[in-house]
């Protein structure tokens, strides 16, 4: 049974925050009239500040990977989602998994602080790997 229990990602918030700020302080430097600033500023750092909380009220939630049929589920408490068709972007460092279904599309980053341990998310990745590459996705 391959079950995996992603959590939300600290790296992911660190960066996504670290982003919105480098971004408020370019534009602090660069934008002339403050009549542009202040409004600038202050729209990046609320959609930083929303995108922040969002990221942290998905939670958790379990992917089973393979268990049904040939596709992916998503299940958060009771709810399970379930998708056919699936792409995997990986890098060295991160994965991303684009999931689409009936005309949906969900997209997970997925780096090794999501996981239970290392070797957890190394055997994700292993596995979408072997799947994609016999045809399922």
């Amino acid at each position: 049974m391959n079950i995996f229990e992603i959590h939300p990602s600290r790296a992911q918030l660190v960066l996504l925050i670290a982003g919105h700020l480098s971004l408020a302080f370019a534009v602090a430097v660069y934008v002339e009239p403050a009549s542009l600033r202040l409004p600038a500023i202050a729209l990046i750092l609320l959609l930083g500040i929303r995108e922040s909380v969002q990221e942290l009220r998905q939670g958790r939630f379990v992917l089973h990977c393979g268990r049904y049929g040939c596709g992916i589920a998503l299940r958060r408490g009771e709810q399970p989602y379930f998708y056919g068709k699936y792409k995997v972007y990986a890098t060295r460092w991160f994965a991303i998994l684009k999931l689409t279904n009936n005309g949906k599309c969900r997209t997970l980053i997925l780096n090794p602080d999501r996981f239970e341990s290392t070797s957890s998310y190394h055997r994700l990745r292993y596995l979408l790997r072997r799947l994609e590459q016999s045809g399922a996705a």
